[in-house]
């Protein structure tokens, strides 16, 4: 029993750093979109939905919050949607 549960530590932490390695890529595209203040509300829905799903992890809490940051330069009502979305994680 004890090698079982060793063994799901170590796929739970492998896989907590394989979507780590994701982090440095989306943050690159999110400098960019913010960089260039891209209006684009698909494609900053569609990446705050991924972080979203990472953020449920514990994983890319900072890269959400600093994308819907600026998503609220754009759509207030659009950004208070996922603000509730992220403080119901907390929940």
């Amino acid at each position: 029993m004890d090698s079982l549960i060793s063994d799901l530590k170590d796929i739970i932490s492998d896989f907590h750093k394989n979507m780590r390695e994701y982090l440095p890529p989306l943050e690159s595209i999110i400098d960019e979109l913010i960089a260039k203040k891209s209006k684009n509300t698909n494609e900053i829905e569609h990446l705050l939905d991924t972080l979203l799903s990472m953020c449920q992890l514990g994983i890319g809490n900072a890269l959400y919050i600093k994308l819907l940051e600026y998503y609220k330069t754009i759509d207030a009502e659009g950004a208070q949607f996922y603000w509730k979305e992220y403080d119901n994680l907390e929940e």
